[in-house]
């Protein structure tokens, strides 16, 4: 079977990969050429292509399965596998930088015997009679038996097949830079990590590859103070301020080895295969990865979520009965639909509450309210805990809705931590 992958992201790539290996002859299209002679990388029409990322122990879990040897080059060249404490083999994530990841994946993909790459731009999808026959590319027909689409958020291919969009923008928009600890300073080695809610903000501090961890800020995307974060001295000012943030961003410990980069357009965004649920967009053709659901980032949920999804692809690409494009939907509706709500109901309180509106006990309480409480109701982690680790769909912690909600009416209220980000742009110089 001749297969075509559209967009060479860590979905595609991972999709290329594992029909190539199941016996297809794969061509992958991409627009962008791969990293420089020096090593260098920027990704092309990818905006997240250098924040922070969080490999979750689902999508490890299914590269496991698929490509072992993926993971052990990664963790060769310096990511690091996350463990639960005291519960070896519960991988919690893996700690890398996106551009090691897509470097290690593509580079595996180009060395597959029946694996084609070309660089360009797919402009259309060939559809007849209700089925996929392949794909304009740079003006040229690509002809394949199989299509798959992950072309990413900001992509319009294949469209016109397709039902509406579900959601919208988050609202937030975040600014961030890396950092690489000094020789003999600690480095970042928790197994998970660490999200603060400020009163207008939040932080975040993400490890990854080689000694080198990110910090990063989620802002109101309307929040003046963008601009001035901008700046890089301006950033090491505001991030050293935050008590959270304040250790990673330490000059004599750690390095900053990256200007600030600031990621805008946050998008929660859900949509079906087809027209409709059990309606295909055409026989052959898969949608994956963004082009299925986008998430705000700032949760690290998508990729454990997508690389299951095309799992779940290659596992019954094969089968001549199966409707592929229902299962895939099928599977979405269970797995992926309930995080995409989550993130919906989650990401506008906190909007909410960056604007300083209450929470109030009445309303919808989202997840991470609910995972705060866990902090004065510990009986209450069996809960939590698999539902933050993604092992338990957002279902599991209903029950837990109400009794938050009368901590709520009892004066509860989730705790922030630092400044306001007024506060942090006015911050005293950096050391």
């Amino acid at each position: 079977m001749k297969a075509l992958v559209i967009g060479a992201g860590p979905v595609g790539t991972f999709t290329a990969i594992g029909l190539a290996r199941r016996g297809h002859d794969v061509t992958v299209v991409d627009r962008d050429p791969g990293p420089a002679a020096d090593g260098t990388w920027r990704r092309s029409g990818v905006m997240q292509g250098d924040s922070p990322h969080a490999w979750r122990g689902q999508m490890v879990r299914a590269m496991l399965e698929e490509m072992p040897d993926v993971v052990e080059r990664l963790t060769t060249e310096g990511a690091r596998i996350g463990e639960v404490p005291g519960m070896p083999g519960m991988v919690t994530a893996l700690f890398a930088r996106r551009p090691l990841v897509e470097r290690v994946l593509r580079e595996t993909a180009q060395a597959e015997p029946r694996l084609r790459w070309r660089t360009g731009h797919a402009e259309s999808l060939l559809v007849e009679d209700g089925v996929v026959r392949g794909a304009v590319v740079d003006d040229d027909p690509v002809w394949a038996d199989v299509v798959v689409v992950a072309t990413g958020r900001a992509s319009h291919l294949g469209e016109e097949l397709r039902g509406p969009v579900e959601g919208g923008t988050t609202g937030t928009s975040y600014v961030f830079r890396t950092f690489r600890t000094r020789p003999g300073a600690a480095s970042y080695d928790a197994p998970f990590p660490s999200f603060v809610n400020g009163p207008d903000h939040g932080s975040l501090v993400m490890p990854a590859d080689n000694r080198t961890h990110h910090v990063l800020l989620v802002c109101p995307s309307e929040a003046g103070e963008i601009a001035a974060l901008r700046d890089d001295e301006a950033f090491l000012r505001a991030v050293r301020a935050i008590p959270h943030t304040a250790p990673w961003a330490d000059a004599e410990a750690h390095e900053p080895i990256t200007p600030v980069h600031v990621g805008g357009n946050l998008t929660n965004t859900y949509r079906l295969q087809g027209p409709a649920l059990g309606l295909p967009p055409a026989r052959g053709l898969a949608f994956l990865g963004d082009s299925v659901c986008t998430l705000n980032p700032a949760n690290g949920r998508s990729l454990a979520l997508h690389i299951p999804h095309a799992k779940v692809f290659l596992d019954h690409v094969d089968d001549d009965a199966t409707d592929l494009s229902l299962l895939l939907d099928q599977w979405a509706e269970e797995h992926i639909r309930p995080w995409w709500a989550d993130h919906v109901l989650t990401d506008g309180s906190l909007l909410r509450r960056f604007h300083g509106e209450p929470l109030s006990a009445d309303e919808p309480l989202p997840s991470d309210v609910i995972f705060a409480a866990g902090e004065v109701h510990p009986e209450w982690m069996p809960i939590i805990g698999p539902c933050a680790g993604m092992h338990a769909g957002p279902a599991v912690i209903d029950q837990l809705r109400e009794p938050v909600a009368q901590l709520l009416r009892e004066g509860w209220l989730p705790p922030v931590q630092g400044p306001r980000l007024a506060e942090l742009v006015g911050a005293p110089a950096a050391r």
